[in-house]
């Protein structure tokens, strides 16, 4: 379950392994114990540049047989949608640079008073006095030069030490020009368009790898008798699926950063949500797979084979909404839910949760010899992915996918070792049921 959302995954029914099951042990000091587990049921009821390390091998001992409890099947609480930050734009733009000033041409502040001219004696007026064509062509030489200094000093003020404008005056004046006029800055091409929500999901560069690698690693020895003894299961098991899809997305192209994994009792606040010891469940806001101790370990009371089968399905049923989760699918998926009716939102859920369920067989699988995944433990996984799913829910939403989608998925997961056979976004509807 993704809570940004419990898993299972089941289907078509398959018969338990023989009677003849020789179980493996755990203990919580990490030391092995004979019978720590029991057998499985005769009746079914950041960016490491390295990447991450895988762990040692571990052995098991013999177990005896016990009683099996029925599987249960716990549904996901509805993604919560997060908001990116926003943005501000900057405000304001370049600005130009122009002339300090341009020397204004005022008229002169002196000038001729009006005197009056008196009348000549005995009534006679004198003859006005013509002004000289002389003085009127100095009038105008001198306003010529007036203005042309003005112009002249000004040229010299903009331009510098440019030779042309010292020496021709009128010549044009520089100024900063717009980026739209400018003639070196050509118009930016337009972004290129990225993949659409549907692209992703459909068609993620994850689906190209071809199967996964193996990280090589032994199921980690540490039973869920305590809340420390079930951390350093999970502990010891994270870098184990970190190498496995830290190869994965290096050949896909896609980043990888390492989730992380918090067991708990009780309640325990997240930024999904509070978690409610109800089941496991992976946080995208803070990339983080909540582990509810109180099931790991009631299972584990009841039936210790069958409660390693269901810490490893669960664990690498979340880390798979960690993979749709770096790979983009997820967000493209909750993308596409916005706009969707109500019967296709959980249409879509289930494609998300399905996808996740075989994502983490695909992993089980590609580690089958190294687990191993053999004898009573695969019985019991095949028992518990053939009894999960929605038939099991209470109260019963149709969001994860039915026991018979689980059950195909998870198969089909485990026997390929590929994410492309678990693109179920284009899958028919009929396989997401």
């Amino acid at each position: 379950m993704e809570t940004e959302t419990g898993d299972g995954s089941g289907a078509k029914g398959e018969s338990q392994s023989d009677s003849d099951q020789s179980g493996q042990g755990w203990s919580a000091t990490g030391q092995s114990d004979s019978s720590a587990w029991q057998a499985a049921p005769s009746q079914p009821a950041q960016r490491d540049q390295n990447g991450p390390h895988s762990e040692g091998s571990y052995l098991w001992g013999p177990a005896n047989q016990g009683q099996q409890p029925s599987s249960p099947w716990s549904n996901a609480l509805p993604p919560q949608q997060q908001s990116g930050p926003r943005h501000a734009a900057p405000q304001g733009g370049p600005g130009q640079i122009g002339p300090m000033g341009q020397p204004v041409q005022q008229a002169p502040t002196w000038q001729y008073p009006p005197i009056p001219i008196p009348l000549p004696p005995g009534g006679r007026r004198r003859r006005k006095k013509k002004v000289s064509r002389g003085l009127l062509i100095g009038l105008v030489v001198l306003a010529v030069l007036v203005v042309g200094s003005g112009i002249t000093l000004l040229v010299r003020s903009v331009g510098g030490g440019d030779p042309q404008a010292k020496d021709n005056p009128t010549a044009p004046v520089s100024e900063s020009s717009s980026p739209s006029e400018s003639p070196s800055t050509s118009p930016s091409p337009s972004t290129p368009r990225g993949p659409t929500a549907d692209e992703v999901v459909k068609g993620s560069a994850l689906y190209k790898i071809g199967p996964v690698a193996a990280s090589k690693c032994a199921e980690p020895p540490f039973a869920p008798v305590t809340v420390a003894a079930a951390q350093q299961y999970y502990n010891r098991l994270l870098p184990c699926l970190n190498r496995t899809w830290w190869l994965a997305m290096k050949k896909a192209n896609l980043p990888f950063r390492n989730p992380k994994a918090v067991v708990y009792a009780g309640k325990m606040p997240s930024p999904c949500g509070i978690q409610r010891s109800l089941r496991a469940a992976y946080c995208g806001a803070n990339e983080t797979i909540y582990l509810p101790f109180s099931v790991d370990n009631g299972y584990y009371k009841t039936n210790p084979v069958y409660a390693r089968a269901v810490m490893l399905n669960n664990f690498a049923h979340e880390y798979g909404h960690h993979v749709q989760k770096l790979s983009g699918i997820l967000a493209s998926s909750m993308s596409r839910q916005q706009s969707m009716t109500p019967n296709q939102k959980l249409l879509e859920s289930r494609r998300r949760e399905l996808q996740a369920t075989c994502l983490g067989a695909v992993y089980l699988g590609a580690n089958a010899a190294f687990i191993p995944m053999s004898g009573p433990l695969l019985a019991n996984w095949k028992f518990l992915i053939l009894h999960s799913g929605d038939d099991y829910a209470r109260p019963r939403v149709h969001d994860h996918g039915n026991r018979v989608s689980n059950y195909q998925w998870s198969i089909t997961g485990f026997n390929s070792k590929k994410p492309d056979s678990c693109n179920t976004f284009t899958a028919a509807d009929v396989r997401v049921n």
